[in-house]
């Protein structure tokens, strides 16, 4: 009877060992689906040529969502060119007068509201959240960085903002940026 009982002790461990790992997966970008994008976009390239970030994601200074860039920005940028397999893409859904069908690769819980607008104004590299996309010759398939609930509340504690413009109502001087449930959960 002894036998059964480190048996159990085994299968009990291995069960343990099994469940860590799935929670493991479905909780960091190891368990999201990989994304394939239409075309290569090289941010490595652009940034490396002194573009910012919000140069083409130009929502991201007047609203919530820093959006996608237009494909007319792109073409606008690239008319002229040898045209590269990638640009060739860029060009047909030019020509075509279609957006880039841009597939989501960040994604915050549904009742999570996060403003790009707000955190731009304060400042905040985009770095911050999504990671070294100046490092890239392609778009990521998955999230570069894994965010949590105290991640978001780390930064907003210890950042102390200059005198707001009213884009920032929690932001005051002296004072840290509210980290009240409701300033993000909606």
């Amino acid at each position: 009877m002894a036998g059964r009982g480190s048996y159990k002790s085994w299968l009990g461990a291995i069960g343990v060992a099994a469940g860590g790992l799935l929670a493991w997966g479905v909780f960091s970008s190891f368990g999201t689906p990989a994304v394939g994008q239409p075309i290569e976009f090289p941010h490595k390239t652009h940034l490396a040529m002194g573009l910012q970030c919000t140069g083409c994601h130009q929502r991201a200074e007047t609203d919530a969502a820093a959006g996608r860039p237009p494909t007319e920005l792109c073409v606008a940028c690239h008319s002229g060119e040898q045209l590269k397999p990638e640009l060739k893409k860029l060009q047909a859904f030019g020509e075509g007068g279609e957006q880039i069908p841009w597939r989501r690769v960040w994604r915050l819980p549904p009742d999570v509201f996060f403003s790009h607008r707000i955190h731009v104004a304060a400042a905040v590299k985009c770095q911050t959240c999504h990671g070294p996309m100046e490092t890239l010759d392609r778009p990521p398939p998955r999230p570069l960085k894994t965010l949590s609930m105290s991640d978001c509340i780390g930064c907003h504690e210890r950042w102390e903002g200059p005198a707001g413009d009213g884009m920032m109502a929690v932001k005051r001087v002296g004072r840290r940026v509210s980290t009240d449930c409701i300033t993000c959960h909606r």
